[in-house]
């Protein structure tokens, strides 16, 4: 047994002065400078790139089998210039000796990269300078494989990693852009499968010459699983500032567990929950933050797709949550899913973005609001299904998409259930005699001619500016710079308006034509609803052809060109008795007392005629009225700029007329009398011509005198000129006898 023992301790220490001999001969012997040319040659022909090694290189071995090098440089493949694609200043790694060599036990110190700089290029084509440094490379590493007794090396341990005054380049000359990482220091702990670990680093990167600049410090503990398939990332935080355009904001994030599992091409992470801040003067109110926040997340690089089956972010007070699936994530990026974002007031998102609400008709608007809908993305269009909008207590349903391109494509079908407009206008006030004119503002329809649109629009009950519409019914189309809405239809007080608008903004000041018709409309409610007027009533006919073309809201008015008709039926002016006045005219240029008024109104059979607009100018040549005892004609202008109206009236007494002093026969029947209305169009005057009336009574004695009794609905030129006819055809038919 003794003679054993000495047989080991003698083959120990053999192993012992075998292992200080190469300690100390190794070093002495071998130069890893002699095979600089063989390193260089062998990596250029692994990836066919050129490799140079300037610094020295340096070997130890005890205790540390250990590498150090000073700068080499890595060359980029043909096509893209002669600049490095990676160059190092220096690195170094060391390996334990005695775990080595005993018990094939691989324990590394840190390793150390000094002055990396990463050079990394796209090509306008696609082509890039990294992709290939990978098709060389083979599946065997060239160790031997795991056998059933463990005679492989196992790595127990790495010291850690530093890296220090780290430069990483990327420029896409297809985008334009530039984009530089600046990694002054990145650091980590010791590296030991299933022990955690800290991470440490700082990173300043500039994107397009300093157009916009981040500068990030990181910190965190990770852990890698003993077969390092899973890793965990614990008390993450992210903290720096973005400066762009002169300004600056900061943020932050932080993530309490995440656990994130590699298997090949998959990867899975569960936990995800992030908080963020941002701060600055570009950010509202000064300072936001938020919440992400998805238990599970999945990707599978092989077969490009991502699966995120719990989504929700909160930002600012909103709540959204939802799904996310990606198909092609890689190579062409699509995406569908769901979004809810839960019911919300718009006056308190305000408030938290440090804007103030405006103020609005009803106080109550702006309350509550929500949306759902589905929607697919790609990089052409974004595309939304069983859209459902809230908004207090309108509800907007539909589908619609957006393409992305030169011009922006937009389709939309929407249904709208019921909304009063007016509660969202500003509130009207209170002391104003007369609403302050309007502001003139520009008006500029550039973008018109960057959009393809083509939506449809239904709604149930709309009321804007004092007007209820119901079954509204409406398709805007947009292509290069025309805007059309057609067709235009809805039920209106007892009516229907149809019809069609155009924006042409191809040229500048742009043009809008209106071509519409309104058929059975009630004028009581529509009158009372659009000016707050209830004296006139009657079933209308209206129709419209208007053109006009302003550069600013002030010219729209001044420039509006067009027709109109109307014809209003079985109706009343109320308030206004118009046979009253002209016997009360009548009694005054007698100087008899004016007689009682039996009806507050005027009432009418019809009352129809046509007009022609200039510049805001409307010309009514052809009024023509059917009224109790009067027939009534006339002609006038209103002018829609000053809203002023003139009209010079003829109302011709019919003979079946009774005075309602006597209740007889009036002593005005036939007679032919001049009326004028004038004044403003929101209180209009009427006046009957005192002097034409006594002139029209000593005609019509004169005419009674000669047998002249003009006809109902006729006036005494038109009646005399009857007669005069008649007696000329009279004398040439005679004439024609004698011969």
């Amino acid at each position: 047994m003794s003679r054993l023992l000495q047989i080991i301790l003698g083959l120990i220490g053999l192993i012992v002065v075998l292992v200080l001999a190469a300690v100390i001969i190794i070093p002495l012997v071998v130069d890893p400078n002699d095979y600089r040319d063989q390193i260089a040659q062998a990596v250029e022909e692994e990836t066919g790139r050129s490799f140079e090694i300037e610094g020295e290189i340096s070997l130890s071995v005890f205790p540390w089998l250990g590498l150090e090098v000073g700068r080499i440089r890595l060359g980029n493949p043909p096509g893209f210039g002669d600049g490095p694609f990676a160059e190092i200043s220096s690195a170094g790694v060391g390996a334990k000796l005695m775990p080595l060599v005993l018990s094939r036990r691989l324990e590394v110190s840190t390793l150390r990269l000094d002055g990396l700089r990463l050079n990394l290029v796209q090509l306008a084509d696609g082509a890039n300078n990294w992709e290939d440094l990978g098709e060389g490379s083979t599946t065997d590493s060239g160790l031997p494989e795991t056998d059933d007794r463990g005679g492989t090396l196992q790595l127990e341990r790495v010291g850690g990693l530093r890296l220090t005054d780290a430069v990483v380049r990327y420029e896409d000359r297809k985008a334009g852009s530039v984009i530089e990482a600046a990694i002054p220091n990145l650091s980590t702990g010791e590296l030991a499968p299933g022990k955690a670990f800290p991470l440490d680093a700082e990173a300043a990167v500039r994107i397009d010459d300093g157009a916009m600049t981040v500068m990030t410090k990181l910190g965190a503990q990770v852990q890698f699983a003993a077969d390092f398939g899973t890793v965990a990332i614990r008390e993450l935080a992210l903290t720096g500032e973005i400066e762009a355009d002169g300004g600056s904001q900061s943020f932050s994030l932080r993530a309490p567990d995440v656990r994130v599992v590699v298997e090949g091409p998959k990867v899975e992470v569960s936990g995800l929950e992030l908080e963020f801040e941002v701060s600055g003067p570009e950010v509202p109110a000064g300072r936001q933050s938020g919440r992400l926040a998805a238990p599970r997340l999945s990707a599978d690089l092989g077969a490009e797709t991502l699966a995120v089956p719990e989504l929700t972010v909160e930002v600012a007070g909103v709540r959204a949550s939802g799904d996310l699936a990606g198909t092609r994530i890689v190579a062409a990026p699509a995406f569908t899913g769901a979004i809810a974002v839960q019911e919300f007031s718009p006056r308190a998102l305000l408030e938290r973005l440090g804007e103030a609400a405006p103020e609005t008709a009803d106080a109550a608007v702006l309350g509550r609001a929500s949306l759902g809908a589905r929607y697919s993305a790609d990089a052409e269009q974004v595309q939304l299904a069983e859209l459902r909008i809230l908004l207090d207590d309108t509800t907007l349903s539909g589908t619609g998409s957006i393409g992305a391109g030169e011009v922006t494509r937009i389709r939309a079908a929407l249904a709208l259930d019921a909304i009063d407009l007016d509660r969202y206008l500003p509130p009207a006030a209170e002391d104003a005699a007369e609403p302050p004119p309007g502001e003139d503002v520009e008006l500029a329809f550039d973008w018109l001619r960057g959009i393809d649109l083509d939506a449809t629009v239904k709604a149930g009950r709309l009321i804007v500016n004092g007007l209820t519409l119901t079954d509204l019914d409406a398709r805007a189309v947009a292509r290069d710079g025309v805007l059309t809405l057609q067709p235009f239809g809805a039920a209106l007080y007892g009516g229907q308006v149809r019809g069609t608008a155009r924006l042409d903004a191809r040229q500048s000041p742009a043009t809008f034509s209106l071509e519409q018709s309104l058929s059975a409309l009630q004028m009581l409610p529509f009158v009372q609803d659009l000016a707050g007027f209830d004296r006139l009533t009657g079933i209308a006919q209206l129709g419209a052809k208007l053109t006009t073309t302003a550069s600013s809201t002030a010219g729209l008015m001044s420039g509006l060109n067009g027709e109109l008709s109307f014809d209003v039926a079985d109706g009343a002016l109320k308030g206004v008795n118009l046979w009253y006045e002209i016997q009360r005219a009548n009694a005054l240029a007698r100087g008899r007392p004016a007689p009682q008024r039996t009806s507050a109104d005027t009432e009418f059979r019809q009352l129809k005629g046509t007009a022609v607009i200039r510049d805001g100018l409307v010309v009514n040549q052809d009024l023509v009225g059917g009224l109790p005892f009067l027939g009534l004609t006339g002609r006038g202008e209103i002018n829609l700029v000053e809203s002023a109206l003139d009209y010079r009236l003829n109302a011709t007494v019919i003979r079946e007329a009774v005075d309602e002093a006597t209740g007889e026969r009036s002593e005005l029947a036939g007679a032919s009398l001049p009326l004028r209305l004038s004044g403003s169009l929101d209180s209009p005057s009427v006046s009957v011509d005192i002097g034409g009336l006594a002139r029209g009574r000593l005609e019509q004695e004169a005419l009674q005198r000669l047998g002249v009794d003009p006809e109902e609905g006729k006036t005494t030129e038109d009646e005399l000129k009857e007669r005069a006819r008649d007696k000329a055809r009279g004398l040439l038919d005679r004439l024609r006898r004698d011969d």
